[in-house]
């Protein structure tokens, strides 16, 4: 499966990751039992385990003009160490933000959780694309 997913990405098959999806794109992933084992590689990063629940809670997802793109949440355990740069995740009634996901023509991967249901224009095009 691994091979499959590194194929996927070479040949640039449209690939829409979320969460668990998107440390599987990444080149070497932390498990529980400490020990770190080879991913996917399409994402130059190394996912590893966490202490406590980190971002927990539901986001809006901004573009660089600041346009919500969708809506999302965010419940792991797990972190990046390049979580993506392309979207700003706002909490709601909040002054906590932070850099997320990678978004181009090809893929659309990071940890939060979309709500299509929020823009399901944007998922159409990216598919459509």
């Amino acid at each position: 499966m691994l091979e499959a997913v590194r194929t996927a990405g070479r040949h640039r098959v449209k690939i829409l990751a979320e969460c668990g999806g998107f440390l599987y794109l990444h080149e070497t992933l932390e498990g529980a039992d400490g020990l770190s084992y080879p991913m996917a590689g399409i994402i130059r990063a190394k996912g590893y385990r966490t202490d406590k629940l980190s971002r927990f809670g539901y986001i809006s997802l901004l573009d660089s003009h600041g346009n919500q793109v969708a809506r999302a949440h965010e419940f792991h355990y797990w972190d990046s160490t390049l979580p993506g740069m392309d979207l700003k995740a706002v909490k709601p009634f909040s002054t906590r933000s932070w850099n997320c996901m990678y978004v181009t023509h090809e893929l659309i991967a990071g940890f939060p959780h979309l709500y299509y249901g929020s823009n399901p224009q944007w998922i159409r095009e990216f598919l459509e694309s």
